[in-house]
Formats: C-alpha cells, structure tokens, sequence
C-alpha cells in the first residue's frame, strides 16, 4: 500500500483531503500509526463498493489474490458543489504523478530549488515540482522564459525552430510529455508570413519519469533547452543550454501490516 503522507500538501493549499482503498480499517490504522498519524482521514473500502462505483477497480489482479478489489491508484479533484475539476490516473500503480506535481498543474503551486540563467536573449529560472522524490514519481520540470521588449521566441508551428525542453534520457529517467503556452500569431510583414511566437513570458514544462528499478539515493538529471529567438532587427540562430537538475530519492514504505490482520 502507497498512501502518500505528502497528501499534507494539499491541505496546505486550503484542500480538503480523503484517502480510500481497499485496506481494512485495521490496516489502515496500523499504517497511520507506523507513519506518525494523518492530518487527514483515510477511509476503509475493504469490499471495494466505492471503488467499483466510480469504475476504478484494477482488473488485473487474480480473482481473490491478496491484491484483488484494489484500484487504480489516482486522484480526484471536487468543487465545493461535488463537481470534479480534474483527476489523475494512471495504469500502474508503480507509476504515478505526485502531489506536487498535481498542486503545480492544477493550482500553480511553487515547485523546488531554482536555477537562474541569464542569456542575450532572455532569462528563465528552472525548477522541478519537487527536489525529493520515490522511485516511479512522475514530475514536471519547468522552465520560466522571461523575455525583453521586441525580443520574440519561437513556437511550434513554423520553419523555425521551436522551443523546447527535453532531457538526455538514460535507463533511470523516461521523458513524458511537453506541455506549452498558447502563442500568439506575429505577421512578419517583409517576408509576408505568419509565424506562432511567444512575447514577454512562456512557461515551458515537461513531464519525467523515474524508474522504479532506480535502487540510489540521489541522482541527477540533465535537461536541455531549445530555442531561437527573434528581435525587431535581429534573427538569432537556434541554439540550445544544457543544465542540472539534483533529486534526493526517498525510500517507499515497504513494511507489511501484522499478519493476523493482512489481506487474505
């Protein structure tokens, strides 16, 4: 069972929070107990009623194995009216986003430590949603693009080459996807083309993943972002930066509930 205690998070952000699985009210307990108690409740679904009622069960595992009636691990967002705002799922219950992750997309949240780069062109600071991390968190990397007056930056869209931020991908990390702003449409009248830019700000974000093979207690992680910029007179050549991102790694809780009240 992999109850996040980071769900605290979220009651920080002014949410309230709920926790349910499968678990018996005993193993529940015996969980909060073992990780210092909950600022929030956990609720015992052990015959998974509420689980298959919002169709979330996990078919795969065998009928009456120890893991069946569990469900996909996820994350609902509800208005103060019931009415769901977002959720989070995933198909793994190895792989997930983090609550840091899901505060920053869903309300801004700030993220980790900052790298602050100051270019001809620009400036951007780079953060992760989070600087510690469980093996199999998905998390987003995020680089704040702040440019000068005139100055434009290239989007998807055109010949030119757009911006991006991706990783150098190695066994450990695996690159998801990249989330981009709305751009604006610029008319370059000499040439008589309409071209996607981005002017002022841009905040460019990409999805990682670490492995839950990953065995370390620190690691880094090596992003590269693209671009090409433009000015009033100028037209710059694409070119790209190289930078770190450093991650402490936390051991998941791995210890199983007395025998006498596991699942059966």
């Amino acid at each position: 069972m992999q109850l996040e205690a980071s769900l605290e998070q979220y009651i920080a952000a002014g949410l309230g929070v709920v926790a349910i699985s499968y678990d018996t009210v005993e193993i529940l307990k015996n969980f909060e107990d073992r990780m210092g108690g909950f600022g929030y409740f956990l609720l015992a679904d052990p015959n998974s009623e509420v689980i298959e009622a919002f169709g979330i069960r996990n078919p795969n595992p065998e009928p009456g194995s120890r893991t069946d009636g569990m469900a996909f691990p996820g994350t609902y967002i509800v208005a103060g009216d019931g009415i769901v705002q977002a959720k989070f799922f995933e198909q793994n219950h190895r792989i997930r986003p983090t609550t840091e992750t899901i505060l920053m997309n869903t309300f801004g949240a700030d993220g980790g430590r900052r790298t602050e780069v100051q270019l001809p062109q620009f400036n951007f600071v780079a953060y992760a949603s989070q600087d510690q991390l469980r093996r199999g968190n998905q998390i987003v990397l995020v680089a704040d693009i702040e440019l000068p007056e005139r100055m434009h930056l290239y989007a998807p869209g055109s010949d030119y080459t757009a911006v991006d931020l991706s990783i150098v991908e190695t066994s450990d990390w695996l690159q998801g996807e990249l989330t981009l702003p709305d751009p604006e449409i610029l008319y370059l009248e000499p040439i008589d083309e309409r071209v996607p830019v981005y002017h002022e700000t841009a905040r460019i974000q990409r999805q990682v993943t670490l492995s839950p093979a990953y065995r370390g207690e620190r690691i880094d992680l090596t992003a590269v972002l693209t671009y090409q910029t433009c000015d009033d007179e100028i037209c710059f050549p694409p070119d790209e930066l190289e930078f770190t991102f450093h991650f402490d790694v936390i051991a998941h809780d791995r210890q199983n509930a007395p025998e006498e009240i596991r699942h059966r």
